[in-house]
């Protein structure tokens, strides 16, 4: 009888791991120690560090270098408000307004919501821990789709992300303030200058994460000329 009770001990114990470690992506990336600690990421750790002097930040590179994880991962800590030990960028005590976006509808959804969330079906298995998503709100006429995901802060209140794409216009970009905006993927330099805009009142972030895929754009341009090197 004390046998089979262990056995069902230890297997709620391992389930209750399992629970821990699915829903808390997030603390698995940056690791003091490891084959993936932290030492190895110092373009992603310049990247986050510049965040506390920086009002617009590019994070430009090839494919599969983690780019994504990046920005989703800082959009995340501060929707939260629970910053690592190690984190030397900006950071916000309170609640903020967010936007992230990329190239289309079904993009945004596939790649950042993906990230952020998890699988549609198992929300807080993606870089928001599944305890902290206080709500969300569907994208209509987009299946598995959202337009919103509202995330509990550490304060108390509750941090509020919209999720947008460059292929639904300059105007839906418009009318109201954010605190920190996330272009995963090169953005049109109209949409670019309005999410610009959504930071000016707020003194917010802006950031974004690509591969120049079209080459020496405008925009990829302007900021080469402009911006601090890494």
């Amino acid at each position: 009888m004390e046998s089979t009770q262990s056995l069902i001990e230890y297997a709620e114990l391992l389930e209750e791991h399992y629970r821990r470690i699915h829903y808390n992506q997030i603390d698995k990336y940056f690791p003091d120690s490891g084959p993936l600690r932290r030492e190895l990421y110092k373009k992603h750790l310049q990247f986050f560090e510049n965040g506390a002097s920086s009002k617009e930040r590019l994070f430009m590179a090839g494919n599969r270098v983690g780019k994504t994880m990046a920005g989703g991962c800082e959009l995340v800590y501060h929707l939260t408000g629970i910053y690592p030990d190690w984190w030397e960028g900006h950071w916000w005590d309170r609640p903020i307004v967010a936007l992230a976006a990329g190239d289309t509808v079904a993009s945004t959804r596939d790649i950042i919501q993906e990230k952020l969330l998890g699988d549609y079906e198992d929300q807080g298995s993606g870089l928001i821990p599944k305890d902290k998503i206080a709500g969300t709100e569907k994208k209509i006429g987009v299946p598995r789709a959202l337009e919103e995901i509202r995330v509990k802060h550490i304060s108390g209140g509750t941090s509020k992300l919209m999720l947008r794409s460059y292929d639904q216009g300059r105007k839906i970009f418009q009318g109201f303030e954010a605190d920190f905006v996330w272009f995963d993927e090169e953005v049109p330099e109209d949409v670019y200058t309005e999410g610009l805009t959504r930071t000016m009142t707020t003194r917010g972030l802006l950031v974004m994460t690509f591969t120049p895929l079209n080459g020496m754009t405008e925009l990829v341009t302007s900021f080469l000329e402009s911006a601090d090197l890494v």
